[in-house]
Formats: structure tokens, C-alpha cells, sequence
């Protein structure tokens, strides 16, 4: 299924200035919470030249998703140190993303991994904002628990806010500048 999305990518980013990229599973709890965000922002619609995917798991099928575009917003579940359904928004630059211990399978890399193979292959990446939601459960069980369901509003609203700062930001306007933060990936 990955294959098609990249596939439909590949067609259409270079007609397209920024992807939104929702990582997790919706089987295991609030690591769902990306693609629900994702079903979100499709149902209320998204802003001209802005694109989103369920990008399911990640793994490193997520660098050739990625590749082309002119900005991407990942929406993933991530230890931030905060209340269950807080979020944080930060650049892989700003925040050390910690590898999984399994990081040698190619079917569990996360967006630690592969950022760190590109940056290993020297593979040029899109300029990338990171919304880590910090998860309540993460578990087998489908749902998301209700505190992350909560924050869905307000985590939508902030990525939309991001992807019209981003359009505006390639027309030689400003965008906003944020806080350092930590945050460790799942």
C-alpha cells in the first residue's frame, strides 16, 4: 500500500509545495494518532498545494515519500515529556530523536532512522517540521485514548497554521520561529 502512495507522490509533488505526513498505526493505540490526523485534515480540506498522507508506519520507505517536496509536516506520537494529547513542534535539527534499540530492521525504522540514513548517505532532504504528540497508551487496541483524542482540534488547527506559514514562507514571507526541544521518537 506504501508503494501506491509513494507512487501517487512521485506523480504529484512536483506540482506541490508541502506534504503532511501522518506517521503510526491505528491498531496499537495513540500511535494512531497520525493518520487520524491526517483523515482530519482531508475531511475538513486542505489548503491549495498542500498534501496529505497516511504514512502508516514509516519505516524507510518514509525518504523516497519525502524526496522532492518543498517543506514536510510529520504528525507522529513521541515521547515530548508532556501531559498525554500535548504536542510539540520542532525540526530534527532542534530535538535529539532517539533511534529504536531494533534499529537494524528495515520493518520497524521510525523517522529517527531514517533521517539518520540520509544524513548518512548525504541524501538532501526537504526542510521538515516534526509535531510529536505525547501518547497516553501505546499498546495493541484500536482508538486513540480519550486525552489524545482531545488534543485532535487543536493539533490540526496547529498544522494547518504550519502549512499556510509554510506557503507564505516561500513567498519571501517570514515564518515563525519556535522553541528548542527535546523529543524522543517511538
Amino acid at each position: 500500500m506504501i508503494e501506491k502512495r509513494i507512487a501517487s507522490c512521485e506523480l504529484r509533488n512536483s506540482q506541490l509545495a508541502i506534504l503532511i505526513v501522518g506517521l503510526g498505526n491505528p491498531l496499537r493505540g495513540d500511535d494512531g494518532i497520525g493518520p487520524r490526523v491526517v483523515a482530519e485534515l482531508r475531511r475538513r480540506g486542505l489548503p491549495e498545494g498542500v498534501e496529505a498522507i497516511d504514512g502508516g508506519s514509516g519505516g524507510l520507505d518514509l525518504l523516497r515519500v519525502i524526496e522532492g517536496w518543498g517543506q514536510v509536516v510529520v504528525v507522529d506520537a513521541a515521547d515530548v515529556g508532556r501531559e498525554p494529547g500535548q504536542f510539540v513542534r520542532f525540526t530534527p535539527e532542534e530535538a535529539r530523536l532517539m533511534e529504536a534499540p531494533d534499529r537494524f530492521s528495515l520493518h520497524h525504522a521510525s523517522l529517527a532512522e531514517a533521517l539518520s540514513l540520509a544524513r548518512a548517505l548525504d541524501h538532501p532532504l526537504p526542510p521538515l517540521v516534526v509535531f510529536g504528540v505525547q501518547p497516553e497508551r501505546i499498546g495493541w487496541g484500536e482508538g486513540l485514548s480519550p486525552a489524545v483524542e482531545e488534543a485532535i482540534s487543536a493539533l490540526v488547527e496547529a498544522v494547518l497554521q504550519e502549512a499556510r506559514g509554510k506557503q507564505r514562507a516561500t513567498s519571501n514571507e517570514q515564518p515563525a520561529t519556535s522553541n528548542r526541544q527535546r523529543a524522543t521518537s517511538k
